[in-house]
């Protein structure tokens, strides 16, 4: 009598990492709404009318806890957007180990939250240091709307992912590729708007938006490609 054959189960960490952050981030969009209905619909005509309005920028709430876990879902969702570009996409280079799914996904949150604290801190030191608070503040505010915006419409993608075939899931991922750079394109174009209304755009602005904006974004290229 031949012996039954071994059927090894394989686990997909990277599908249950995802799951396990859309969820996560599920979760706290449901508690954001049901605390304050209208932040999202605020933030948005924030982001697309008062940025080019003129007026000062306001805020959707005083609420610093909401302000705060706002901010929480759009490092998951972003961070969780990059970690399934890696697993999922035939667009980078860059390879996750078996076994080390959890370290990469930790490393993404940690590296992303570094990165915007560093970012936003450099942003209130040249505000004060050429008198701009106000504008150096509005422009933070900007980029934490442009990644409240990306961690909306990031989710519905990377969630899809693990169940979808790999073809569909490289469509997601380019669908996602294409809306960062259109956001971040706005948020630019947002930034120099201000430095021409604040008489600004000079040789510093142009060597800060090289070495705080352009700069970061061609080191992680060349990394992941």
């Amino acid at each position: 009598m031949d012996a039954m054959p071994i059927i090894e189960r394989t686990t997909d960490w990277n599908a249950l990492i995802i799951l396990a952050s859309a969820t996560i981030i599920s979760i706290l969009y449901i508690i954001t709404r049901l605390t304050f209905p209208d932040f999202y619909k605020l933030m948005i005509h924030r982001l697309f009318i008062e940025n080019f309005s003129g007026r000062q920028i306001t805020k959707p709430t005083e609420v610093s806890s909401i302000e705060a876990l706002t901010i929480i879902i759009s490092i998951l969702s972003i961070s969780t957007m990059a970690f399934t570009v890696v697993s999922y996409s035939d667009y980078t280079s860059i390879q996750t180990s078996s076994g080390s799914e959890w370290k990469s996904m930790i490393i993404a949150i940690i590296s992303f939250s570094a990165y915007n604290l560093l970012k936003g801190l450099t942003n209130l030191f040249l505000g004060f240091v050429y008198r701009l608070q106000t504008y150096a503040t509005s422009y933070n505010t900007l980029i934490l709307d442009t990644e409240r915006m990306l961690s909306f419409v990031f989710l519905p993608l990377f969630a899809f992912c693990p169940f979808v075939s790999h073809k569909t899931a490289q469509i997601l991922i380019l669908v996602a590729i294409i809306a960062t750079v259109l956001l971040i394109g706005f948020q630019y174009a947002t930034f120099f708007s201000h430095l021409v209304k604040n008489k600004f755009l000079n040789h510093h602005s142009i060597l800060y938006f090289c070495a705080l904006e352009v700069l970061p974004i061609l080191i992680i290229i060349r990394i992941a490609f």
